[in-house]
This record gives C-alpha cells, structure tokens and sequence, in this order.
C-alpha cells in the first residue's frame, strides 16, 4: 500500500494546500510562487481548479498575481479575514497557527447588562477574563483580543501553557469542551487612547470589533471572544456553496 498522501485536487484542497506552504514558510515572503504549469504539474492539478484557489489567496491577501509576471507572496498571514461560516477545524486552526498572543491581564468579571448585551450573553453570569496583543510573525500588532470562559466549565492556566493553541482548542483537550458551533458579529467602533497605544495607532482611528461564541453540545455558550481590528487590516470574506464540488 502506497504510503503517499493523495494530492488536492479541487479549489478548496488547492487553497488549503497553498495557504498551509505559505504560513510554513514553503513560499518565501517577496518570492514568485512556482509557474502555473509547474503547479499542475506538482499537484495534479487542472488549471481552472488551480486557478480558483490562486484567486481565493489574492483575495486573502497573502499573493499579488501579475500577467506575464507570475505570483509574488506578499505575507505569510492572511489580512484577518473571517468568513460568514466556519466549515471546518482547519479553517478555525490555521489564523492562529501563523501568529502568537501576549496574553496579560486576567481577572473574574460578572456580565451586567451593558457587558452582557454587547457579549451577546445572559446577564449575572461569572466569567474568567483574561486579555491580551496578538502578534504576526514578525513583531507586528494585530488585534486585541479578551476571552471570556464560563467559570463554571473551566478555568484557564496560565499563558505560557496556553503557548500557540487557540483557548477554544485548549479547553477540548483539557476539558472536553468541543465546539459544535460558533455565532460571529462584527460591528464598528473607535480606537479608545488605551487601544491606540497597544496598536501602534492614533487614537479614534476606525476599527471593527469581532465577537466569536463558542456553542456546545446542547446550545450552551461556554467562552466570548472579543477582537479588535484596525480596519485597514481587516477584509470580510463570504463565501456561498451554492451546490456541487466545493
């Protein structure tokens, strides 16, 4: 038995493939990606399908795609795009696998009724707090970002036995916390003089703030996270499957 993996051969595998040797590093930033030909050819790939998934990587930021020029990688992280759906673990795994987060202050909060219905949660509830920068690869703020975890489900260690792994991922391991749906809202705002500072902006600059719910099993928020985005750097992306092959 051939112990080969198979190789991705329609757009989405294409992308996810491309997309994955990007963040590894495979493709060096301000490098030409292999010819189209070259492409197909390495991954058995038809050009359309090739194409679909090149198309989606321009999009996402990460390539510049010039006639006659071929495909220069532009960076290894995505513009902190966020699609209206999540379709999979992978897609949930891969925007924190290329970045890391400066986790600071921790505390218990209760949710009152401003907190709550900006959370989008039930009032009275007991929440471990705690927030931090997440960072790219090279130094560079991203976002701000707060989690907020039902204290009676679980409590977080602290940061640095966290390491890479996404909170929510860290609470499946640690608790069996498995994450069988995520409510996502996004509204603007303003960088507050605070925000600013950590950001490397000006304060009231436009932002856009990204609320993420995490469901369990029986509809039960048990974590919030909160980010906050300049929105220079921030695209959102939809994505529809209207029938057929993705």
């Amino acid at each position: 038995m051939s112990s080969k993996q198979p190789k991705p051969s329609t757009p989405q595998m294409l992308y996810q493939a491309l997309r994955a040797r990007i963040a590894e590093g495979h493709y060096g930033v301000g490098k030409l990606l292999p010819t189209e030909k070259a492409l197909c050819a390495e991954l058995g790939a038809s050009r359309y399908a090739l194409r679909e998934a090149m198309a989606r990587l321009e999009a996402d930021g990460l390539v510049r795609r010039r006639r006659g020029s071929g495909s220069t990688v532009l960076r290894r992280l995505p513009l902190a795009i966020f699609q209206s759906g999540v379709s999979s673990r992978e897609d949930l795994l891969n925007y924190a696998s290329a970045t890391f987060m400066a986790w600071g202050h921790r505390d218990i909060v209760r949710t009152d009724g401003k907190l709550a219905r900006r959370l989008g949660c039930d009032e009275a509830r007991q929440w471990q707090f705690m927030r931090g920068v997440r960072f790219e690869e090279d130094g560079e703020p991203l976002a701000l970002v707060a989690v907020y975890i039902d204290t009676e489900r679980a409590t977080l260690p602290e940061a640095e036995v966290l390491g890479r792994s996404p909170v929510y991922q860290w609470l499946e391991k640690e608790h069996g916390l498995e994450p069988h749906a995520v409510s996502q809202d996004i509204r603007a705002t303003r960088l507050a003089v605070k925000q600013a500072e950590e950001l490397r902006d000006v304060p009231e600059a436009p932002v856009l703030e990204v609320i993420r719910r995490y469901f369990d099993a029986n509809g039960a928020i048990y974590l919030i996270s909160q980010s906050i985005y300049r929105s220079r750097d921030f695209v959102l992306n939809h994505r529809f499957l209207l029938g057929g092959a993705p």
